[in-house]
């Protein structure tokens, strides 16, 4: 797998979380050996979803 910051190799990695709210203690991410970023489905699914930025009314057309 390529990192989506740096395009290097992962490793796959394993995590303890021991505040997570499904109970689950142990998790496995990809973990960069570059920069060090962390992905796993969990960032993968909140990225993919990410909601579009709140312009308000005001600045919308403060360029037209």
């Amino acid at each position: 797998m390529d990192c989506p910051r740096c395009r290097a190799s992962m490793i796959a990695d394993s995590y303890t979380d021991l505040l997570d709210d499904t109970g689950q203690i142990g998790i496995t991410a990809w973990r960069c050996l570059n920069c060090g970023e962390v992905v796993d489905p969990v960032i993968l699914a909140n990225r993919a979803s990410r909601p579009e930025p709140f312009v308000s009314k005001s600045r919308k057309n403060w360029g037209a």
